[in-house]
């Protein structure tokens, strides 16, 4: 028996957690299988800025769920994030100047066509195959208007983040034109999950949260170096003050 909707902190309208045993994005996810409707076709985006030594993975990983074209949108990078991914079998859009996530996941809509779209972090280790398969299928299937991925069971410092502030979260899955339709996507930068979320609470999205059991991240810290790593950290959370507070001053 599904347990009853809640609402987290953040407002948004919860119903039971997604297994890692939903159907994958090419099976069907309808609830008539004798339908002859076609699956909603998917892509997973994935922003990165100068991540060269984590995308490959992220792609292959992506590639491996078998839920769609995988798309990486280089953010302007300095390194070889573009050849890396590209080498790992992902579709390359680079973009000529850093736009920051949100301008880079906009940039990535409009590359596609899908129905649904999931997105990724470009520096997430313990990725399996099976956690972007969860995250698209309540999407598909008409569970969801969103899913949200919760690292668990990880590195205690990035469960405990999100486990604090779910709302900042990268991991999803929703329907492109949903994304597309979200205030100031593309101007959004590192608030680009809050302004996904005020637009998801303000239009009265279900939300599914998928446990990622297992899966973390590479801090700011570790790949900047300690200053230049606080540096853009405090730049995200600038960005993020900036989308709480758009909207709320005339």
């Amino acid at each position: 028996m599904s347990s009853a909707p809640s609402s987290p902190a953040d407002g948004l309208r919860t119903g039971p957690v997604a297994s890692h045993g939903e159907r994958r994005a090419g099976q069907d996810t309808g609830p008539d299988r004798g339908s002859r409707h076609a699956a909603p076709t998917v892509a997973v985006l994935i922003p990165a800025y100068d991540e060269q030594d984590t995308i490959g993975t992220v792609v292959a990983t992506a590639l491996a769920s078998e839920v769609g074209t995988v798309v990486v949108i280089d953010d302007g990078s300095r390194d070889a994030t573009s050849v890396t991914a590209k080498a790992a079998g992902a579709d390359v859009v680079r973009l000529p100047v850093n736009r920051g996530k949100g301008g880079a996941l906009w940039a990535g809509a409009h590359h596609v066509d899908s129905e649904v779209v999931v997105l990724l972090d470009a520096d997430l280790v313990g990725l399996r195959p099976e956690h972007v398969t969860a995250l698209a299928a309540p999407v598909l299937n008409g569970r969801a208007d969103m899913t949200r991925g919760t690292f668990k069971g990880g590195r205690l410092s990035t469960s405990l983040a999100q486990r604090a502030t779910p709302q900042l979260n990268g991991q999803r899955a929703l329907r492109r034109e949903a994304l597309l339709d979200v205030p100031g996507l593309a101007e959004s930068r590192y608030g680009v999950e809050v302004a996904i979320t005020k637009h998801a609470r303000a239009e009265g999205w279900r939300l599914v949260e998928v446990p990622m059991w297992g899966v973390t991240q590479v801090m700011k810290e570790e790949k900047r170096g300690l200053l230049a790593g606080i540096g853009v950290r405090l730049r995200m959370y600038g960005d993020i003050l900036v989308e709480l507070l758009r909207g709320t001053r005339r």
